[in-house]
């Protein structure tokens, strides 16, 4: 596996100028890959192909390869403990914040009252 640099306001990783993936450093958020091979294959969405072309990330460090997009953000501490961190797609700006759905539905989900949530993000006109 490895974490590579993530850009959430366009919702893709970030390439150098070579188009290659950036790996991150230990204490910086990273999109977490997985290498695709023959040992370690994705087959994909049974009968969604195009859902199954998102989760492949190709030419990631070198021409030809091929990773699974895992769609989570993680951080490795200098002692190699793995944290998530957030989940790419997942969050929304609001008022120059990234707001994670995940965080508002488990603060949400504290009310006594609120036996279930479910939190979306949509564009808001202005």
């Amino acid at each position: 596996y490895e974490l590579i640099k993530y850009d959430v306001e366009k919702d893709e990783p970030v390439r150098d100028e070579n188009g290659y993936c950036i790996r991150v450093p230990k204490g910086k958020p990273g999109l977490l890959i997985c290498k695709i091979t023959q040992y370690a294959p994705f087959s994909g969405y049974a009968g969604a192909k195009q859902q199954t072309e998102k989760k492949q990330l190709r030419d990631v460090f070198q021409k030809g390869d091929l990773y699974f997009n895992s769609g989570d953000l993680l951080v490795i501490d200098n002692d190699n403990f793995i944290y998530f961190h957030d989940r790419a797609g997942d969050t929304f700006r609001w008022k120059g914040e990234n707001v994670s759905t995940t965080e508002v539905a488990d603060v949400l989900g504290l009310i006594d009252c609120v036996q279930e949530v479910i939190v979306y993000g949509v564009s808001v006109p202005g």
